[in-house]
């Protein structure tokens, strides 16, 4: 294999990079507006403000206790993500590190008997606090820098206020030097990396927050705006097989694999794509199985009407093709090399080419697999059906048993071709839906038997990659009900990630649902398919679709890369917030 295909697969997978941030996007435990959690940790820092003089206590707990009233009236303003339980959460992790500057400051009293220590730590902290909460309101506010700069100044002012009072004026030069340096740095920061990082020209504040939007609100209008603006576009493959009972016009099973990835994340871009396709051949009595095809996350549609058109598209074409049908089927050959398998099944004029790395863990094979390849009457299908921890992209050795095997397929030649008996089924995984990793679309399966007996099934279950257990256990049940030859595929939707926050995002099928219900339900449906065996003619239907807007490579490069920098950017920003305010808060005492 040439060198520069493994070079340039390596540069590609940028995605990985930028999901592995993914874990660092959580919220607050708790449910409702977080009002019971916040009085608690306001009362936690009054009582260690006023624990000089309690008799003063009224004064913090006076300021303190309104930034709830802020809280809700900013909240009422409706601006982007802000709503008044984040808002109380944000309070929530400034009383905290409040009260540990003040407990850190009465200890070194204590034990060093050095206050100007304590109130260093104290200042520093506060430092910290101010910082995060000007860049989290700016971020919640979609870049909105008035709305920003107005409540962080109110909070600061209600912050610093009781210090005023000569019982606790001693606190009041580490505050103020805390909440200026906090403020300061959340401005520079933000408004450096908005000019110096761009992300295709759009700013990453803005790109976070649309984002946050859909992960947060389930709201894709801000991030369907911004990708408006992007000029990267690709041309979109998608091949179907489409069967008809014999002697009839009327296409009645349609087995779609198309060339666009189903992501990035929950219904937006071209994760809702193999819904809408789905939905409107239904309609029209089709029975619909997806597979998945080769493409990477550089094959994500962004733009809602391309996904629409597409739709469109493939739903009329599948409806009036009505040309070069054949009622011919080859034997289904099952080829390996190193850690590949490739199910070779002949359905027409067309071969159909199943690949699996299982047991070993395989991700997205890219469509480079194919350079130097030109062969139309072969279709590649990506089972993607084994999932592994350690694997979040397709490696070296994968990518080359991958092409060895596929390029085994081409040279091969199938015979003993006979008539086509085809079965469709399809069941539900009851109980289960989108947060347990199992899609709309469920489990469909489509069987293939020849003259002589020989049976082949294809079960596609709606999922993000399956553990494998789960093939396992499908094919000895399959081989038990008499089918010759079985693979199990996922669909790779991406509608099941970015449904929670933290971790990995999603779940793999088998994860957290047994994986003896999916066998069953999966044997469920082939026992249907199996009952609906008949003769059938099939033809296939190629469409290309240019100038799709995609998230390119070269777009999920500069997201990888500058996220990254403004990451240890943002890092450099919370050292310098505990640092400078603790020098400068210890040079004036």
């Amino acid at each position: 294999m040439p060198r520069g295909i493994m070079k340039s697969l390596k540069k590609l997978n940028h995605t990985s990079r930028l999901a592995s941030l993914y874990p660092y996007i959580k919220g607050l435990p708790g449910r409702g507006n977080l009002l019971h959690l916040l009085t608690l940790f306001i009362a936690l820092s009054v009582v260690l403000l006023s624990l000089t003089d309690l008799s003063r206590i009224w004064i913090p707990a006076l300021s303190f206790y309104s930034i709830i009233i802020v809280n809700f009236l900013f909240s009422s303003i409706r601006v982007g993500l802000v709503n008044f339980r984040r808002l109380n959460g944000l309070t929530i992790v400034e009383m905290l590190l409040n009260s540990i500057g003040l407990s850190i400051m009465y200890m070194a009293d204590a034990l060093a008997n050095s206050r100007v220590i304590g109130l260093v730590f104290f200042s520093s902290l506060i430092a910290l606090a101010t910082l995060l909460r000007g860049l989290i309101i700016r971020v919640l506010t979609e870049d909105d820098l008035s709305y920003t700069l107005k409540y962080t100044c109110i909070i600061s002012t209600l912050m610093t206020s009781p210090l005023l009072d000569p019982a606790l004026n001693y606190l009041l030069t580490p505050m103020i030097i805390g909440q200026v340096i906090g403020n300061a740095l959340h401005l520079l920061y933000s408004s450096y990396i908005n000019y110096f990082y761009k992300i295709h020209g759009l700013k990453p504040l803005k790109l976070l927050s649309a984002m946050l939007a859909i992960f947060l609100d389930g709201r894709k209008d801000s991030l369907e705006k911004l990708a408006e603006k992007l000029n990267n576009t690709s041309e979109i493959k998608v091949d179907c097989l489409i069967f008809r009972e014999a002697g009839r016009k009327n296409v009645e099973i349609a087995f779609i694999i198309p060339g666009f990835h189903p992501g990035p994340f929950r219904d937006f871009g071209s994760s809702i794509l193999p819904y809408l396709i789905e939905e409107r051949l239904s309609r029209k009595g089709v029975k619909v199985v997806i597979a998945r095809g080769l493409s990477d996350h550089s094959k994500n549609i962004i733009s809602r009407r391309d996904c629409e058109f597409i739709a469109e598209e493939i739903s009329r074409k599948i409806l009036t093709h009505d040309s070069s049908y054949s009622e011919l089927i080859g034997s289904t050959k099952i080829l390996k090399y190193g850690s590949a398998t490739a199910s070779v099944i002949q359905v027409g004029s067309s071969t159909l080419v199943v690949v699996t790395l299982h047991p070993k863990g395989m991700e997205d094979i890219p469509p480079s697999v194919m350079d130097g390849i030109e062969r139309d009457d072969v279709i590649i299908v990506d089972a993607h059906n084994s999932f592994s921890e350690d694997v979040k992209e397709l490696d070296g050795d994968g990518f080359r048993d991958i092409k060895n095997v596929v390029a085994q397929a081409l040279k091969m030649t199938i015979h003993g071709r006979s008539l086509l008996l085809v079965g469709y089924g399809e069941n539900m995984i009851e109980d289960y839906g989108l947060e347990d990793g199992i899609g709309p679309l469920g489990i469909r399966v489509l069987t293939f038997r020849n003259e002589d007996g020989l049976s082949t099934a294809l079960i596609v279950i709606d999922s993000n990659n399956a553990v494998p257990e789960v093939r396992g256990m499908i094919s000895e049940e399959a081989r038990k009900l008499g089918f010759d030859y079985c693979e199990v595929l996922t669909t790779d939707t991406h509608i099941v990630n970015g449904l929670k926050l933290g971790g990995r995002g999603y779940h793999p099928l088998g994860e957290v649902i047994p994986v003896e219900v999916i066998s069953s339900s999966a044997i469920e449906a082939l026992k249907k398919a199996l009952s609906n065996l008949k003769n059938m003619e099939v033809s296939r239907v190629s469409m290309r679709f240019e100038n799709v807007k995609v998230m390119s490579n070269d777009f999920l490069a500069e997201a990888a890369e500058k996220s990254f920098k403004s990451l240890r950017l943002f890092l450099l920003a919370i050292l310098a917030s505990l640092i400078f305010s603790g020098i400068i808060t210890l040079l004036l005492l």
